[in-house]
């Protein structure tokens, strides 16, 4: 079998698996620390068991020998944990969790091609050894799924179903395939054989046909939700064998449900899709632009037109939901991230996820992984205090770090909490200082100065450089990835409480509603979840006592900001103008981050959904655009990057 072509299958699978792992050994470790029911715990210790047994079998199909080994011996330690034998504690926690990290560089090697360090792995393996008073998993052990399905008693134990499952004929790695059916079965009913036998999966002549012999006290069509949730499944036959009571055939009626598959793509070819969706809107707008220009434009061909602007609006929709991934598929990396650095600094730290299921370009996904680490790490290195310490101040020893996503109009709101110390001002304040970064007659920072300060480059209260900070990078990166995403960084903290630092970040980066201005000539584009309303300029509304321009809005108070002055666009400034003759000028009320201003242009051109196209700033140039676009009618347009202009 050439393997090289299912490698990167393998891995996304194998990912899966891990993160799984991840996640049941966090959760076995929490039942540890408060006492969770025995039931509970063997759940666990099962999930457990089914992932490294079904990486075993995968890397076994897949001949990669070391990932085998290693998943073997996790397997056997855990052995004695499932049959009751021994106690889940800490130490173990501990192999386990540093297995499953061996575990995880092995697949990444074999993968790429390389070797893990022999001496990792034997150093590994003999210590995963079970202890003496325990037998090793034997060799029925490492062929069969051995875990046992939930308690059934009385008819219910006696109730034996035949499936028989037939996977789809293009199926790659079959045998994986197939045992990860018998994985999903495993967790409704104790499976009693399978045929062919379960070895013969791994045969370059095993065609993807099986069946499978379970006990179990669950409906036909439960189980046929399970086989198909495992994928590449064509047909599924449940019944119930020749001699079978009528009673238990009327009990487990089969029913043929309408499940859904999901299917693996290159992300390329979405990323693909999404240009050419972007294409085609721009090509839509050209098209109504200039049938609408005719004097006397045919009404089937406007009918036809329009009908083809709502096709490819709604194509453009369904090609961005298809882009859409829930942030959970990042989230989850930082549980065991949280866990691995509050024990290397010696604290307790209660890490909650919220918001698992929100929905994000995957673009965006991928680009939000590194700023989300960096603050954690700051939340746990400088924000938690240890155990002592928060004791000390009349907090409890354990601190609490959460990881929130919401929703907000058309963009999605990502937070990192923590009931830490806070951000102490006045430090900032003298290292700023110290620095040259605020004049030395500031006396008071608020929060978006201590952001300002915070995310300057090389800038650092620590007192020492340790492996988790110190060097003054990490606020600079999420702000500088953040900015470049078209989103915005926020931060509240009060000292003694904690911090809450928001990413607020559009949906999608590609294609957005933006609000078109034009100013001294030049059209630009402002993206509509900054805009709050538009309305026109009158000399009248400008207030002239402040210092620095501004305009009323229904008696607020609003900062102004010329843009043809600020982008040093050649025309006469309206604010140096004291007569009504820009009456015909408008006014573009935005908001980021929390501040507001009123952006003066000369004409709202349109509000359009613009394809966003990268923007290659030079080196030192101003902040504030944040991409480009091509209108309808072919011309180009810069997009203004609204939280540097306010």
């Amino acid at each position: 079998m050439d393997t090289a072509r299912y490698a990167a299958l393998f891995q996304a699978e194998a990912r899966e698996h891990l993160a799984e792992l991840d996640a049941t050994l966090l959760a076995l470790e929490e039942a540890g620390r408060t006492a969770a029911s025995p039931l509970d715990t063997s759940e666990l210790v099962a999930t457990l068991f089914r992932g490294m047994h079904t990486i075993k079998g995968m890397a076994g199909s897949m001949g990669y020998g070391t990932v085998e080994r290693v998943a073997h011996a996790l397997e056997s330690r855990c052995e004695p944990v499932r049959r009751g034998d021994e106690a889940v504690h800490a130490e173990l926690l501990a192999l386990l969790f540093e297995g499953t990290d061996v575990l995880r560089a092995a697949i990444a090697d074999v993968v790429c091609g390389g070797e893990t360090a022999p001496a990792m792995v034997g150093s590994l393996l003999v210590r995963l050894r079970p202890p003496v008073s325990t037998p090793l998993a034997s060799d029925t052990t490492k062929d069969a799924l051995p875990v046992p399905g939930p308690a059934v008693d009385g008819a219910a134990a006696a109730t034996i179903r035949h499936l028989d499952v037939h996977l789809v004929d293009d199926c790659p790695l079959k045998g994986v395939r197939a045992m990860l059916v018998l994985t999903k079965l495993g967790t409704l009913g104790q499976i009693r054989g399978t045929h062919p036998e379960q070895p013969r999966w791994q045969d370059e002549t095993f065609d993807g046909r099986f069946r499978v012999v379970l006990a179990s006290n669950v409906t036909d069509e439960a189980l046929e939700q399970a086989v198909r949730a495992a994928g590449d499944v064509a047909q599924v036959y449940v019944r119930v064998p020749a001699g079978a009571t009528q009673a238990v055939q009327q009990r487990v009626r089969a029913v043929a449900p309408a499940t859904t598959r999901t299917v693996r793509i290159d992300p390329r070819r979405l990323d693909t899709l999404l240009d050419l969706a972007g294409e085609l809107v721009i090509t839509r707008d050209r098209l109504l632009r200039a049938i609408e220009a005719l004097d006397h434009p045919d009404r089937d061909v406007l009918r036809a037109a329009r009908d083809a602007a709502r096709l490819v609006s709604t194509l453009q929709d369904e090609v961005l939901q298809a882009r859409l991934l829930p942030v959970g598929q990042v989230f989850d990396r930082f549980p065991r991230l949280v866990r691995d650095v509050s024990h290397e600094l010696g604290k307790e730290v209660a890490f909650t996820m919220e918001g698992r299921d929100i929905e994000i370009d995957r673009s965006l996904l991928e680009a939000i992984g590194d700023p989300l680490l960096h603050l954690l790490r700051n939340a746990l290195d400088h924000g938690i205090e240890d155990a002592a310490g928060r004791v000390a101040v009349g907090k409890a020893a354990r601190g609490e770090l959460t990881l929130r996503a919401v929703r907000d109009r058309a963009s999605v709101i990502i937070q990192v909490q923590d009931d830490g110390r806070g951000i102490d001002r006045h430090a900032v304040l003298e290292r700023a200082r110290a620095q040259g970064l605020v004049a030395a007659e500031v006396q008071q920072l608020d929060d978006d100065a201590l952001l300002r300060i915070i995310a300057h480059p090389g800038f650092s209260t620590a007192r020492r450089v340790t492996t988790l900070s110190g060097r003054g990078v990490g606020v600079d990166v999420v702000n500088t990835r953040v900015r470049a995403l078209g989103g915005q960084l926020e931060l509240e903290t009060i000292e003694g409480t904690g911090t809450v630092v928001t990413l607020r970040l559009p949906v999608s980066l590609t294609i957005t509603r933006a609000l078109l201005v034009e100013v001294a000539g030049c059209t630009f584009a402002l993206p509509a979840i900054h805009v709050s309303e538009a309305t026109e300029y009158h000399e009248s509304l400008r207030v002239h006592h402040t210092e620095r321009p501004a305009v009323t809005i229904r008696d607020d108070l609003v900062p102004l900001v010329a843009l043809d002055e600020l982008f040093g666009l050649t025309r006469s400034s309206t604010l140096e103008r004291h007569d009504d003759a820009a009456g015909d000028r408008h006014l573009a009320i935005v908001d980021a981050g929390g501040r507001r201003a009123a952006l003066l242009v000369d004409t709202l051109v349109a509000q359009q959904d613009i394809v966003v196209k990268p923007l290659d700033v030079v080196h030192g140039a101003a902040p504030w655009f944040s991409g480009a676009t091509v209108l309808g009618d072919g011309s180009p347009a810069l997009i203004i990057d609204v939280p540097s202009v306010v």
